[in-house]
Parts: C-alpha cells; structure tokens; sequence
C-alpha cells in the first residue's frame, strides 16, 4: 500500500514544487541525502526488495532531487553529479580561504613592514632634531637615512642637497684652512732662513762683466745691487729685470727707477724691487745686449 501511494504521488510532482508540497503528499522520505546547503535528495520507495530484504537502498527508491527547496528533478538520480560538484565546490572554497588567509597574512605583514618604517623615521627625527646644523657630515647621514626610507618626502630630499653642499663647502673650508697654515708654516720657515739666505744672495755674483747682489728685505721687498765688473760701459733699467717665484712663474713687480742707470767700468746700480708679499721668490734674472745673463737664485 506504501509502495503504491508512494507511486501514484510521485506521478502528479513536477519540477519547481516547493519541498514542503512534495513532504505534504508523500510524507518523509525513506532515505535522505543532504549535498552541500542547497541541495538535497528524497528517495521514496517504489519497488518491493526480495522476501528476506529488511531494508530500502537507493536501488528500490525513486530520487526527487531539490535545489534551494524546489524540484528539480525527478527520477534521476543526480547524488553522483552533484557530489563531484560539490567537492569541487570545496576545493574552490578552500582555495578561497587559502587566499584569503595569505591576503590577509601578507597585509598583516605589509602594516608590520609599514609600522617599523614609520618606528624608524620617528627614532631618526627624534635623533636628528638636536643636531646642530653646522655638523653637516652627521644631518647628512641621518636625513640619507630617512630619505631611503621615504624617498618621496620633498623636505628630506631638501635636506640632503643643502647637508650635501653644505659638506662640500665644509670640506673646501677646511683644505682652505689647511693650505693657509701649510703656507703659514711655510713663511715661517722661509723667514726663519732669511737671514742665512741674504749671507749668499748678499755676495756679488755674475758673468764677467756684471755682478748682482741681492738682499731680501722680508716679504714682497728686495734691494739689489748690479756693478760692472767690465771694461766697457753697461746699463740697467727695470725692464732688464724678471722676478720668477718659487713655481717659476713670473711675478708682477715695482722696479725702483733709480735701477735706471749707465754704469761706468767699477759702478754699482742699486734699487729695490716689490711685489705681492704672498710669492715666495724663486729667481731674479738681470739681462740685457751689453751685460748678457745673469741671475740669483732664492
């Protein structure tokens, strides 16, 4: 009787009734499986199993399959087909929730990475604010630093060409300072030999037919003294006289005028010469058609 009510309902559902219509025609199901949350299959007996089979399979029923509480179908089977489904549903689901958990592992990880950046510019704010400006090498580090941790921050790029031009000029200060004491230290030592100098460049010295004398006066000043040692008459003027430095350049000078004379056989010409007080003397040369070369060296 079961078997036959079973039958004759089973023939008026149709696809689209609601699962409540079908559990009010035909009852609870003999057998119930549940695919996923939407879908579910009702399997009703319609055959009679073998005199000693006590219980219903599937083999003796006849499927109504349900998808989101209506029919939608009805004598097939579709427990195989949508249990594949459904695994590959929750493949998918678990790879979403693999992504979603290393989205979320990866973000964490991006604030982590982002909060020690912004720790790190705050430790270095905090150490470079009391560093005074004129210790260029020390901001320049520090603002290096923090212009690599914020490349696009407009004040640190600011910072670090002022500190970068600032150490330059620092560095040509210093080698300024360092070239003056050198100089310094040279003069000093330069006077200090004047003296032993001038017994040297004091005695006449020359050619045969002109001797110089010379006498360093200390810096920028020297007084010399050209006698014709010759039978013939020679002459001097400041334009028979070069002055080279120490470097063999040749130095601007004031040439006394009364270096601007006819010397007779055993008369001297003398006259003081003077440049920059910076050059340090390096040769005097006397030299004209009558006197020929002749010259003294510092």
């Amino acid at each position: 009787m079961k078997i036959n009510k079973n039958v004759n309902a089973l023939d008026r559902i149709q696809k689209g009734d609601s699962q409540g219509a079908v559990l009010e025609a035909l009852g609870p199901p003999d057998l119930r499986k549940d695919i996923g949350s939407s879908r579910s299959i009702f399997y009703y007996q319609t055959k009679s199993g073998t005199s000693n089979q006590e219980t219903v399979t599937t083999g003796l029923c006849t499927p109504v399959a349900f998808e989101n509480g209506l029919v939608v179908a009805v004598g097939e089977d579709l427990e195989a087909a949508w249990t594949r489904e459904e695994a590959v549903r929750l493949e998918q689901v678990e790879a979403a929730e693999r992504r979603r958990r290393e989205a979320e592992m990866n973000a964490a990880a991006r604030r982590k990475v982002e909060q020690e950046r912004l720790d790190k510019i705050a430790a270095l704010e905090k150490k470079v604010r009391p560093v005074p400006a004129s210790n260029a090498a020390l901001n320049l580090k520090l603002y290096r630093q923090l212009l690599a941790l914020d490349p696009d921050n407009a004040r640190y790029q600011k910072k670090v060409a002022f500190y970068e031009a600032r150490l330059v000029q620092q560095q040509k200060a210093r080698e300024a300072q360092a070239a003056r004491n050198l100089e310094k230290k040279h003069r000093q030592a330069w006077e200090q030999s004047r003296e032993q100098r001038n017994k040297r460049l004091r005695t006449y010295t020359g050619n045969g037919i002109a001797e110089m004398a010379v006498h360093d006066m200390g810096p920028g000043s020297l007084y010399v003294w050209v006698k014709n040692v010759s039978a013939q008459v020679i002459t001097t003027h400041p334009d028979h006289f070069i002055l080279l430095d120490n470097q063999g350049n040749r130095v601007e000078c004031t040439i006394s005028n009364s270096l601007d004379s006819v010397l007779q056989p055993g008369a001297i010409s003398h006259g003081k010469i003077e440049y920059n007080e910076s050059v340090f003397p390096g040769e005097l040369i006397f030299r004209n058609r009558e006197a020929g070369r002749i010259s003294k060296t510092f």
